[in-house]
This record gives C-alpha cells, structure tokens and sequence, in this order.
C-alpha cells in the first residue's frame, strides 16, 4: 500500500471517531437530562387506615415541574361548580377545583392526595378507570407528557391484614395504636 492508500484510512477512521465522539457525546446529554427531568406519576392507594381509595399525585424526578396541566379521560363528572348538600360528591368536586388550572410549580417529591372512592360503599361519582394525563415543562422550559391508566377494580384486589372493627371504640384503639406507633419512630418513649 502506498501512502495514498494509508492517508485515506487515516482520514476515514479519524471521521469515523469524530461521528462516535460526537454522537456519544449527544447521548452522554440525553442521558443527563434525562434523570435531572421532572417526571409527574398518578396513582392510586390505599388511605392509611382505611381501605379507602386515593388519588396521589407527584413528582417523581429530580427536577421541579411547572405549569402542569392534568386532565382526566373520561372526564370527571361535572357538579357546576357546586359542594352538593351531601359529601357525596365532595371527593370528585376537590379533584375538579384542584386540576382545573395549570399547578404553577410542583418540586421533586410533593405529593398532592384526594379521596377518590371509599372503597366501602362506593358512592363517589367517579369512573372506576380513569386516564390522568399531564403536560408540562422543566425549568428550561422543555415540554413533557406523561399519562397513566388507573385501575379501582385493580387496586381493588389488594389483600392484607386489616382490623375487624369500624365501631367507634375500635377506631380510637386504632389511632392511639397509630398515634404511638409514629412516636416509637420518632425516638420518643
């Protein structure tokens, strides 16, 4: 091979390396955004002591979301805007007014909860699945879009151990238990 022939393989693999170089380089910058990005979850849970059903909402990134817009498919019920003069409705009308305007900023880790069906009776005006969407943006203004089916038929299918009295008396035994039971974990005898 003559020094021709050498120059162009040279030329051609220090091309070859710039293309590496500079798309490693792009997905070392993908990579960083994204685990710095916001990333907004719904769920639904469990209520602490209940087998009531809750709607939590949170940012699980590591980065502050903002102007976050949620929306609901199929859309929740509509109350006019109104607390009917039972709490029936109460749990879907907190959703509604909470959602209904973009959530300025929410930081890594806050977390919003609602009620959304008491499991017991079932009387909330809710969809048992639901859709929860959200759009929004980082701090340097890139746009995002998360969605979540949520299931109560699902959550429904929990199992556990769960105290066998709702009586009044029960329930006092279960919130000092509760009560003491958090002091422990705070160090405090």
């Amino acid at each position: 091979m003559d020094v021709t022939t050498w120059t162009a393989i040279g030329a051609v693999a220090t091309a070859v390396t710039a293309v590496m170089a500079i798309w490693t380089l792009w997905a070392l910058r993908q990579d960083s955004r994204d685990r710095t990005r916001p990333v907004m979850v719904a769920m639904l849970k469990q209520a602490v002591l209940t087998r009531n059903y809750e709607l939590h909402i949170v940012n699980l990134g590591s980065s502050v979301a903002k102007n976050i817009q949620v929306t609901f498919e199929p859309e929740l019920p509509n109350l006019s805007g109104t607390i009917l003069e039972n709490a029936q409705s109460f749990a879907v009308w907190s959703i509604q007014r909470r959602y209904e305007k973009p959530i300025p900023s929410l930081p890594p880790g806050q977390v919003f909860d609602n009620l959304y069906q008491d499991a017991e009776n079932n009387d909330q005006p809710v969809p048992d699945t639901i859709a929860v969407s959200f759009n929004y943006r980082d701090d340097r203004n890139r746009k995002y879009f998360d969605k979540y089916e949520l299931s109560t038929y699902v959550l429904g299918l929990q199992t556990g151990a769960y105290p066998s009295t709702d009586s009044e008396e029960g329930m006092n035994r279960r919130l000092v238990k509760a009560v003491e039971s958090i002091a422990r974990g705070l160090g405090h005898p």
